[in-house]
């Protein structure tokens, strides 16, 4: 199963938690930022390991852990384990982004160990075209951009195949059609992108 597909059948997941691992610029942050507007998630940062994690539930949402590695790298198990513990509890859902495998995190604490492998984990690969499209379709809905499923196709051919570069020459192309008061189409894809 792809992260995409996963992520859009929140909130009916089989765990409070998901994690998704991969290298750098597969495009986890920018699929993690589309389901944090879709599920009313917040971005944790690695500051938040100076706090008691209850208080960060005080603020009725869901949770991102992007780069999870830098978190693990704190040696702050006892931390992650109640955060864990406590989402269960509340019913909150987080998502965990990390560059490596869960099976290969070193993690002292066992309880925390086997609690985070319980978790459904997706290598997110490097994207291919399909994902790519579905990517750009959504991010386009978010953004309430009008642009065709073939403007789509003709741009994800002419731009960096990633996730960064689909998204700026998205906005990018949204910009420019409001300018010229055109349509976002494939000749437009193609005189805009393809020059």
């Amino acid at each position: 199963m792809d992260a995409l597909r996963y992520l859009m059948q929140w909130p009916q997941w089989n765990t409070s938690g998901l994690v998704i691992y991969g290298n750098s610029g597969v495009g986890k942050t920018h699929l993690a930022g589309l389901w944090a507007q879709t599920a009313g998630a917040t971005f944790l940062l690695k500051p938040n390991l100076d706090y008691d994690p209850r208080t960060i539930f005080d603020a009725n949402c869901n949770f991102v852990i992007d780069d999870f590695d830098a978190f693990l790298a704190e040696k702050k198990d006892s931390w992650i384990f109640h955060f864990f513990n406590i989402a269960v509890e509340k019913k909150r859902s987080f998502l965990l982004l990390s560059r490596s495998n869960p099976s290969l995190w070193r993690i002292e604490l066992q309880d925390l160990r086997s609690r985070l492998l319980t978790l459904v984990a997706i290598n997110m690969r490097d994207p291919q075209d399909e994902l790519l499209f579905k990517i750009a379709q959504k991010l386009s809905r978010d953004l309430e951009i009008t642009v065709s499923d073939d403007a789509i196709r003709c741009l994800i051919n002419l731009v960096e195949r990633n996730v960064s570069a689909v998204s700026a020459a998205l906005r990018i192309l949204d910009k420019m059609a409001l300018r010229m008061q055109k349509n976002i189409t494939v000749q437009f894809v193609k005189r805009c992108v393809g020059a």
